[in-house]
C-alpha cells in the first residue's frame, strides 16, 4: 500500500502545480482592465482640458461685457472732457486714468490665465496633441494688452474677441 500511496501523493503534488500556473495566466489575462483604466484616465484628462477652455471662454466673453461698457464709458469720460462739457457723464481725469489702468490690469490677468492655459496643453502629455489649436491665444491676449497700454482699447476688444474664437474653435477640435 505505502509504494501506492507514495506515487500518489507525487501525482497530487505535480497536478496541483499546473493549477497553480493556470491561476497566474487568468491575473495575467486582467490587464487589459488596466488598459481601460489608462483610456478612462486619458479621457479624464481630456475632459478636464475642455473644462480648462471652456473655464476661459466664460471668463473672457464674461470679461468682454463688462470691457465694451467700461471703455465706451472711458472715451465718452475722454470727449467730454475735451470738449469741457458739463455732463453726468463726465469724469476728472484722475478718474478716467484710473479706470484705464483698472482694464489694463484685466487684460494683463485675462493673458496670465491664458499662458496658463497654453502651458497646461503644452506640458501635459495626453493633451500635447490638441496644442497647436491652442497655440497662440496667450499671445492675442498680449497683443491686447499692448493695444490697451497705449490706450486702443477698441483694438484691445477686437484681440479679445479673436482669443475667444480660437479658443472655441480649440474646444471643438478637443476629443
Amino acid at each position: 500500500m505505502k509504494k501506492i500511496f507514495v506515487p500518489a501523493l507525487v501525482f497530487i503534488i505535480l497536478s496541483s502545480a499546473p493549477a497553480t500556473s493556470q491561476t497566474k495566466r487568468r491575473s495575467a489575462q486582467k490587464r487589459p482592465a488596466a488598459s481601460t483604466s489608462f483610456a478612462e484616465k486619458q479621457q479624464a484628462e481630456i475632459r478636464a482640458g475642455r473644462q480648462q477652455i471652456a473655464t476661459q471662454i466664460k471668463v473672457l466673453t464674461e470679461f468682454l461685457f463688462l470691457f465694451g461698457n467700461i471703455s465706451k464709458g472711458i472715451e465718452t469720460a475722454e470727449q467730454v472732457n475735451r470738449n469741457r462739457e458739463q455732463t453726468s457723464v463726465g469724469m476728472s481725469a484722475e478718474r478716467i486714468e484710473q479706470s484705464k489702468t483698472k482694464v489694463r490690469d484685466s487684460i494683463k490677468s485675462v493673458r496670465v490665465g491664458l499662458d496658463q492655459l497654453e502651458s497646461s496643453f503644452r506640458l501635459n502629455p495626453v493633451l500635447q496633441s490638441y496644442y497647436p489649436n491652442l497655440a497662440g491665444v496667450a499671445r492675442l491676449a498680449q497683443t491686447a494688452e499692448t493695444q490697451a497700454a497705449g490706450n486702443s482699447f477698441d483694438q484691445s476688444g477686437k484681440s479679445l474677441i479673436a482669443a475667444v474664437n480660437k479658443l472655441a474653435d480649440a474646444l471643438v477640435a478637443l476629443r
